[in-house]
């Protein structure tokens, strides 16, 4: 296949898309997105560009997103854009330039104007699409562009590798603290985070999959479960936190995705004290949203 018509031509647009593809397939297959500075910095690291004001890579990731529609359309076959993985450094996800190929993928439709908890959703949604996506090496030698070399050094995790912690949990019936915990987060949204519904938290929140969450927020809009793990908990109970929370905030987008809704769910560990060093690491790897809190148990 030829090089899609919206990455053809010598304008600046279309030359730092060309440049900008393989990049983003390198992010694709290592579970990475990218901010707009990032990608900036990469560009100049590798002699491929100078500085720019950022957001004028909205042009060129508007051109990668239009390509893969063109594919999509020539070949009958269902891409994820690509460009959803340039995003804010400061919201993590990407701008509003993004609203058309995130509806379009997900909804097939044209909207242009989401609302951020909206595009929020529906980005994570398309960010892990992009991720689960096997054939994006593929489609760069069909594009006729070169794989790219060395990574991008600024994304490359710095977490050593080691295997998940499967032993040393929590057994019996719950305990006091954790009860005294559950029911404190329920009470206190505001406490949790700034974007958690702010109406009483209900308990044992029972998934279709019969898995329980110890907290959800829901209102018309999103949902946020809780998973809480009070001051007694051990660092190996703490892992088994991370990795329960994001088993919720899947199994909340699922549900939502099933009643055809915009899957705007997450799942936030609460802890009664802060994670070890590793842990966080883990957490941030694995973009789950830790929040630590101190509570009275006298009154």
């Amino acid at each position: 296949m030829a090089l899609p018509e919206s990455l053809q031509g010598d304008r600046w647009t279309e030359a730092i898309a060309r440049r900008i593809f393989p990049i983003l397939i390198w992010c694709a297959t290592h579970d990475k997105k990218i901010t707009y500075g990032q990608l900036d910095e990469e560009l100049q690291r590798r002699g491929w560009g100078h500085h720019v004001n950022v957001v004028v890579y909205g042009h060129p990731a508007g051109a990668i997103g239009n390509s893969l529609i063109e594919f999509e359309q020539q070949t009958g076959r269902k891409i994820p854009p690509l460009n959803s993985l340039i995003v804010n450094a400061s919201t993590g996800i990407p701008g509003s330039g993004c609203d058309y190929y995130l509806s379009f993928y997900l909804n097939d439709s044209e909207e242009c104007h989401l609302t951020l908890d909206d595009r929020k959703a529906m980005a994570e949604e398309t960010i892990q699409e992009v991720f689960k996506f096997q054939e994006w090496p593929q489609i760069l030698r069909k594009f006729g562009l070169p794989s790219l070399r060395g990574g991008v050094p600024s994304l490359k995790s710095k977490l050593k590798p080691r295997a998940p912690k499967k032993t040393g949990w929590s057994t019996g019936p719950e305990s006091q603290e954790h009860k005294q915990l559950k029911e404190w987060v329920a009470r206190n949204p505001s406490k949790v985070g700034k974007n958690v519904p702010r109406v009483k938290g209900k308990l044992e929140w029972l998934f279709a999959s019969a898995d329980r969450v110890d907290v959800m927020f829901q209102d018309q809009s999103h949902s946020v479960a809780v998973e809480v793990k009070a001051r007694s908990a051990s660092d190996a109970e703490l892992e088994r936190g991370i990795y329960q929370a994001v088993k919720y905030s899947a199994l909340i987008r699922a549900e939502l995705k099933a009643a055809q809704k915009i899957p705007n769910g997450s799942c936030v560990l609460v802890t009664e004290r802060p994670l070890p060093s590793t842990l966080i690491q883990l957490a941030d790897l694995l973009g789950v949203n830790v929040v630590s809190v101190n509570i009275d148990r006298t009154s």
